[in-house]
């Protein structure tokens, strides 16, 4: 992605006028300067928690860099602060980072894991009339892989990744219903939004993130989330998408012994497509 022109060095420009900047934009720089690469993964309310200013005076200091919002400053960032990829780099070097960076991601995301979320997470699902799944983009693809493990089971459910038609199904929403709500970031508006909409009508929220602090999290009645948070150029990235991949597989799980129905319509699920098989 390409960044209009004057904004490839907003941090050095940081550090060479921030002596100007009033004491609060100060504060926020210096934080960001000392702390470069961790706020790459940050939501801009937690950058304003963890700076201890306001969500109001990122938006000054993004201004003020010449960017439009946050999000071009945190790409700018990006950009700035990626290393250097080499010329050359050896093919199986780089599978075998990718596959290092997965593994790291599954083993972290078992240690997060809180199994008193999973088994409550499981219990919405199972007391739901029906599952409304939402989600954007590559999320969207995580998404439909939820919808085929409930499908498996028999649980009626439906999977949007467009939001007037989530926005749409809201409308018949109520408190027998579920709404899983899949972001990465938990700050994708209309996922935030749909979360919203859902909840005006009593219906509870479940979130799948890779962040346990967001806009989005604040809103769920269950939270369950990965590791790896993704990071503005990093968006769909696989090693962010495994560990929300292993947290569909064990709520399904619990989902499972919940009612032996389900593991018997899994068995009837799978042999149905049988006769499609050569």
């Amino acid at each position: 992605m390409s960044l209009p022109t004057g904004k490839e060095n907003v941090l050095l420009t940081l550090r060479q006028d921030m002596h100007a900047y009033s004491p609060a934009l100060q504060k926020l720089g210096e934080y960001i300067v000392d702390h470069a690469h961790e706020m790459l993964y940050l939501t801009i309310t937690e950058l304003a928690r963890e700076s201890a200013t306001s969500e109001a005076t990122v938006t000054r200091l993004c201004r003020q860099l010449g960017c439009k919002g946050y999000t071009e400053f945190r790409m700018a960032l990006a950009l700035e602060a990626q290393p250097a990829v080499p010329a050359v780099a050896g093919k199986s070097d780089e599978a075998s980072e990718l596959i290092e960076e997965c593994i790291n991601a599954l083993r972290d995301t078992g240690r997060l894991v809180d199994d008193d979320a999973l088994e409550q997470a499981a219990a919405r699902m199972h007391r739901a009339r029906r599952i409304a799944l939402f989600g954007v983009a590559a999320s969207a693809t995580v998404g439909e892989y939820f919808h085929y493990k409930l499908l498996r089971l028999g649980k009626p459910a439906q999977m949007f990744s467009d939001a007037h038609r989530a926005a749409m199904n809201c409308v018949s929403l109520g408190p027998e219903d579920l709404v899983i709500a899949i972001s990465s970031s938990g700050s994708t508006r209309d996922v935030i939004y749909i979360a919203e909409q859902a909840q005006q009508r009593g219906c509870p929220l479940l979130v799948l993130s890779n962040t346990s602090r967001s806009p989005l999290a604040q809103l769920a009645d269950s939270l369950l989330v990965a590791a790896k948070p993704e990071g503005p150029f990093t968006a769909g990235a696989l090693n962010s998408k495994v560990g929300v991949m292993l947290l569909i597989e064990l709520v399904i799980m619990k989902l499972i012994k919940c009612d032996p129905r389900y593991q018997q319509a899994s068995h009837e699920t799978a042999s149905i497509t049988l006769p499609m098989l050569l």
